[in-house]
């Protein structure tokens, strides 16, 4: 069985009877281990859970050992449960391997065994072993990849963690934290315990998020961008001032900046092409992230397309620069930026 979204997994565990094997992975560790601990409590109560869980870490076991976990009797309970955190299935030898694809044919009946990437990532196209092993436990079990929440139901778990804590937050608001801080849901956690710590109980607003949260690169880059993009040349260079004592790398910076005037471009190709922003965002694969081809969209018409175009070489020309000269990163940077206003003064804007 193949749980094609979290929805759908959440509502297999609240309406069906559990398969005896699950994988699951993905990026969001949060969601990783919230259903591993579905799964456990459903198959084990807790009171007996100290007799009938066990956890293996899976760089250090074996595949007996597994076995032997999932092979032996439950003790006043239903059935046992056995997590295998990390077993790196592409890294077994051929005999430890067998024994795995043996147990995976046939489980036994009186436990779960729960897989679990907690640390390690699965491949995107998995071949050989792990395509290999996510067809057995689709066979005889099921598995679901947790990526991010879609933006509306990241804002919702947002505003759910702000109203626990005794405070609210409104639509935009979560948004604007999701867009600067984060698509973690553990990070965006403790982001809003920080921020109703601070409010105390009253409704959380932008300008307590700018003051007490600490914005990812790509947001902070963002603001330079946008500095840029309307003319305010000492705030840039402020700004840059600013990622740069932050110990950002320069070539980070530089990559994080470029996306954002490729996202200029993309919203001017598409709009000359008669494609909407949602549509644009199909088009270029902007899914969760749909925020920015939006706010390229406002603002792509400030500037001709053959001057995003010249932006988009001076910044290209950057990225030679940091990668195969001697030349001061932080200096390279300034130049590049000082040089887009200069163009930017050259070109006019519309």
């Amino acid at each position: 069985m193949v749980f094609a979204s979290e929805s759908d997994l959440l509502k297999h565990l609240k309406e069906s009877d559990l398969l005896p094997v699950y994988f699951l992975f993905g990026e969001q560790g949060y969601l990783k281990r919230l259903y591993q601990k579905r799964i456990a409590d459903k198959a084990v109560p807790k009171a007996s859970q100290p007799f009938n869980l066990t956890v293996l870490e899976g760089r250090s076991t074996t595949v007996d050992e597994i076995a032997d976990s999932a092979e032996a009797l439950p003790l006043m309970a239903q059935r046992r449960c056995v997590v295998v955190n990390d077993l790196e299935v592409d890294k077994l030898d051929a005999r430890e391997y067998a024994k795995l694809e043996e147990l995976l044919s046939s489980p036994p009946d009186s436990s779960v065994i729960l897989f679990l990437y907690s640390d390690l990532l699965f491949p995107a196209k998995p071949t050989g072993r792990c395509k290999n092993f996510l067809a057995l436990v689709e066979k005889n079990g099921g598995w679901a990849r947790l990526d991010a929440r879609s933006p509306r139901e990241t804002e919702r778990y947002i505003a759910a963690m702000a109203e626990k804590n005794g405070c609210s937050m409104a639509p935009d608001v979560c948004r604007y934290l999701s867009q600067r801080c984060s698509d973690d849901m553990q990070s965006l956690g403790n982001e809003v315990d920080k921020l109703c710590a601070w409010a105390g109980g009253r409704a959380i607003t932008r300008e307590d998020i700018d003051l007490c949260c600490i914005a990812v690169l790509d947001a902070s880059v963002f603001d330079l961008a946008k500095l840029i993009i309307r003319g305010s040349y000492q705030n840039a260079m402020d700004k840059l001032t600013e990622l740069l004592d932050m110990r950002e790398e320069p070539v980070a910076i530089l990559g994080a900046l470029s996306a954002s005037f490729i996202d200029l471009y993309r919203a001017k190709s598409a709009r000359e092409a008669g494609r909407s922003a949602d549509q644009a965002a199909g088009d270029f694969r902007y899914k969760g992230r749909e925020f920015r081809i939006r706010n390229a969209f406002r603002d792509a018409d400030r500037f001709p397309k053959a001057m995003l175009r010249r932006f988009l070489g001076l910044l290209a020309q950057a990225d030679y620069s940091l990668k195969s000269s001697r030349t001061d990163p932080v200096i390279v940077l300034q130049e590049t930026i000082t040089r887009m206003f200069v163009l930017r003064q050259e070109g006019g804007s519309r």
